[in-house]
């Protein structure tokens, strides 16, 4: 019988090798084994991808080969997803998130936004590449308390500074805490650009949402 060690490797390895059939099916099998989807990412999807993302900055692995272990992750988080904690009168607090205008990368911004959902918060993920108005519009229309802004391009930088400044010419980048995250960004260019916080990792990016939620 498989123990919950052997499992989460299991699951480690799929997402790694860019399986999403098997991953698929562990996630299924980590439920019924009654393993909680915090462990299951914890434990072995979100350790696969951040090897799969060094390995990358390393030139080890190339893009097909991430956008597979992407595939395979996302296929166990749709099975694992529904079973997420959080009725609405607990939720933590309310995130959009998505990944600034000409970038198509989206790899960190959903391990975000599956460790954001764990821990209770109430995600509105927009999807890659999206339009600096779109970001604000869209926080204004759901009554957001933070907005994730992810980024993997150095070409994409700016929008995450645009995205501030019309907050700020809207008048309302006070009702929002604003954190960044993604390859080249880094706390001096948060700093420079006005944001409330930076995640160096996925983790981070939920503890900064903690931390100004008062969670």
């Amino acid at each position: 019988m498989s123990t919950q060690e052997n499992v989460l490797k299991d699951m480690y390895k799929a997402v790694l090798e860019g399986n999403a059939a098997q991953a698929h099916d562990l996630a299924s099998q980590c439920l019924i084994m009654g393993i909680s989807p915090l462990t299951v990412i914890d434990g072995g999807m979100a350790p696969a991808i951040k090897e799969v993302g060094d390995r990358f900055g390393l030139g080890e692995l190339f893009l097909p080969e991430m956008i597979m272990s992407a595939d395979a992750m996302q296929a166990a988080l749709e099975i694992l997803e529904p079973h997420f904690e959080g009725d609405e009168s607990s939720k933590q607090g309310k995130v959009l998130i998505g990944t600034v205008k000409g970038d198509i990368h989206d790899i960190g911004k959903n391990i975000v936004t599956a460790l954001l959902k764990v821990n209770g918060y109430d995600v509105v993920d927009i999807g890659r590449d999206i339009a600096s108005t779109e970001f604000v519009d869209k926080a204004i229309e759901m009554g957001v308390d933070i907005i994730g802004l992810s980024g993997l391009l150095t070409t994409s930088l700016p929008m995450m500074r645009d995205i501030i400044e019309m907050l700020g010419d809207d008048g309302v980048r006070d009702k929002y805490k604003i954190i960044i995250g993604g390859g080249p960004t880094s706390q001096d260019y948060a700093d420079g650009i006005g944001a409330d916080g930076y995640g160096a990792t996925a983790y981070d990016a939920v503890e900064l949402c903690n931390q100004m939620t008062g969670n």
